[in-house]
């Protein structure tokens, strides 16, 4: 799937804004957390707890047929296209970095399924997509595409999710369902246990990935605070969080305008590293509520330490 991306795409080389920066004026990667500084209201235990549950829905698109998280179940294997081999080998390596660390699968010499495309035109990029696979562009009726496709963001993702029930793996298409053909070979093996409050015995996985990011809007941006952008954007499927200023900080609101420049963060923030960590820890196939509760509770434990002081309050930024 993947490489049929690249089979009616022929980009021109590009020349990413003179105000980004090098990959080697980059900083290396270290697996060392950023020091981040809270900006906002202060938080109390109740408000906190707010916050999180709040980042966790914001961050958390439900999947479309078990309305669990989805996550990558094989091994991320980033590729960027269109920029310099020594640029695309800083982001991709950061990113399976990141992958490693919150406990996403991950292995050298792997097969591509994700593509990061940097382009000048992303619209007529991602045209090119709706108008020859269309199946990039994730669960979505005929009459959506047109909509589907649009680009509105400065870097924007496509997730085409799959349903695995232990035996075989199944891509979430509106057109099937199992059992529909007598003939069907999954008519009796993709069925998970419908009866358990806990887990159904399947579980939503990512199968490809396709970003485009727009190089006319990230100009002054550096590549580290691209890579770690495009990291939680792969290694997770956000709901709402892109074009949202959330009250606890997130990459994903870097390119935000109605989050004041002071509130945004320029790498993974303690509460994105925390969500990545809780997503890929809990039970893939748990269902959807269990898991956004248990990821809410890990965030919770994970911050309340370095966010809230003695008195329930903020402790002074670092």
């Amino acid at each position: 799937m993947a490489a049929a991306l690249l089979l009616f795409l022929s980009l021109p080389p590009l020349s990413l804004p003179a105000a980004a920066q090098t990959a080697a004026d980059t900083p290396a990667i270290t697996d060392s957390p950023p020091t981040v500084t809270i900006t906002g209201n202060r938080f109390t235990a109740e408000t906190l707890t707010q916050a999180t549950e709040g980042f966790v829905q914001d961050h958390g698109h439900p999947s479309p047929r078990l309305n669990q998280l989805t996550r990558w179940e094989r091994p991320v294997c980033p590729e960027a296209i269109n920029v310099p081999a020594d640029v695309a080998a800083f982001l991709t390596t950061r990113i399976k970095t990141v992958a490693g660390q919150v406990g996403a699968p991950t292995r050298d010499g792997c097969k591509r399924d994700i593509e990061i495309i940097f382009s000048d035109a992303p619209q007529a990029v991602m045209d090119a997509v709706a108008d020859k696979r269309s199946f990039l562009l994730g669960y979505h009726f005929v009459n959506q595409t047109k909509t589907v496709s649009k680009v509105t963001q400065a870097i924007q993702a496509w997730y085409v999710t799959a349903v695995r029930d232990g035996a075989v793996t199944v891509v979430d298409d509106p057109y099937y369902a199992p059992g529909m053909n007598p003939d069907d070979p999954l008519r009796k093996q993709f069925h998970g246990n419908g009866g358990s409050r806990l887990s159904h015995d399947m579980a939503s996985v990512f199968d490809n990935i396709v970003v485009i990011v727009d190089t006319t809007k990230i100009e002054g941006e550096t590549f580290g605070s691209l890579a770690d952008y495009l990291a939680m954007l792969v290694l997770a499927q956000p709901a709402s969080a892109v074009g949202q200023c959330n009250p606890l900080p997130s990459i994903l609101s870097l390119f935000t305008d109605a989050c004041p420049s002071a509130q945004r963060v320029r790498s993974l923030s303690p509460a994105d590293r925390a969500y990545l960590e809780g997503l890929y820890s809990v039970p893939p196939d748990a269902v959807g509520s269990l898991q956004r509760a248990t990821i809410a509770t890990h965030m919770l434990d994970s911050l309340k330490a370095s966010i809230l002081a003695p008195d329930g309050g903020t402790p002074a930024a670092k």
